[in-house]
């Protein structure tokens, strides 16, 4: 049994931070407006880089706008499918299921899927045993980490599991997770997609050209898919595992305001991790109002990387190496 195991055995209730709850109410309030400008401007964005690609296609200067067309499509996407899953972007709840559905479609990962497996992440966040999203194990698969910066590994097995549940079939995954039959209405959901992406295929094939397939289903996924592993990697890789305390298994990070748009305000991991019911434009105040109780946030991702790339290096003969979090001496959180 490793160290962090025995942490695990030892603390069974998350540490939870000393907040007044007066102070958390205003920032639990959910509104339409906010959500709905940053989604129109994320949309409107793709729309823009997505005509200007068009515009400039058969010339090499068409790769830049695509480039960023493909960052929108797959790291942004993937942002918001986090928040609108989660239920607390919008007020409304139908606007939630829509940018959740629409999303879900673009990361490829049907929604009913990612619900069940991020709900089991937040209520055993990096416990080895019963957190299906580790982003990579330790030891580290390096194969692994280089092929998923381009979403690889992600795009084929939305691909195989649409495909499956497309027939009204469980996928080997479904059955080991105790799953007996399809949710009510996720076989036409799986349908859909299927006979969109052919679509797009077919349009491709019909006008000799790779711009349809460029814009819609896997290849804008993994063309933009970089950033979003980045991120991904960003947020528990490297610390602590087995442990009861968000504070040393989670990390905020400062990002700009481009970035911080991308990401939908995910660099405050720890905040969310905390707190998961706080909507994404309330992150940054909860950060004011808890960093007192918290590790120092990162100033970016390059120290991330520069201090997680040695750890991950080392724990190919190391596993019980982890970079410590150190806590504030104002930190007065309780189990």
């Amino acid at each position: 049994m490793t160290q962090n195991a025995q942490t695990y055995g030892q603390n069974k209730r998350w540490v939870r931070l000393k907040v007044d709850p007066a102070d958390l109410r205003p920032l639990m309030k959910r509104e339409d407006a906010r959500p709905f400008r940053d989604m129109f401007i994320w949309l409107a964005l793709m729309g823009g880089f997505a005509c200007l690609t068009c515009l400039l296609w058969g010339s090499w200067y068409a790769v830049i706008p695509l480039y960023v067309y493909s960052v929108l499509y797959s790291t942004g996407s993937q942002s918001r499918e986090h928040e609108t899953g989660h239920g607390t972007a919008f007020k409304t709840k139908a606007l939630n299921k829509f940018f959740f559905e629409l999303t879900s479609f673009m990361v490829l990962r049907e929604s009913f899927l990612r619900t069940k497996s991020h709900d089991t992440h937040h209520l055993h966040t990096i416990i080895t045993a019963r957190d299906p999203e580790i982003v990579t194990p330790v030891p580290p698969d390096y194969r692994a980490l280089l092929i998923n910066l381009f979403m690889v590994d992600r795009c084929t097995r939305g691909l195989k599991d649409t495909t499956i549940h497309a027939l009204n079939l469980l996928t080997k995954k479904d059955r080991q997770s105790g799953r007996t039959a399809l949710p009510v209405g996720a076989a036409r959901k799986a349908r859909l997609w299927i006979f969109i992406l052919a679509g797009t295929v077919a349009s491709s094939l019909y006008l000799s050209s790779w711009l349809p397939v460029l814009l819609i289903g896997p290849l804008p996924t993994m063309f933009g898919g970089s950033l979003r592993h980045l991120f991904a990697l960003s947020q528990h890789v490297g610390l602590a595992q087995n442990v009861r305390d968000y504070r040393l298994n989670t990390r905020t990070i400062h990002l700009g305001p481009v970035l911080g748009f991308l990401y939908m305000n995910m660099q405050y991991h720890l905040e969310h991790h905390l707190y998961p019911n706080i909507p994404y434009y309330h992150l940054p105040a909860l950060h004011e109002l808890i960093k007192d109780q918290c590790p120092p946030a990162y100033n970016g991702l390059w120290p991330v990387f520069t201090e997680m790339i040695p750890v991950l290096w080392r724990q190919r003969k190391d596993p019980n190496y982890y970079i410590k979090r150190i806590l504030p001496d104002s930190a007065n959180a309780s189990a």
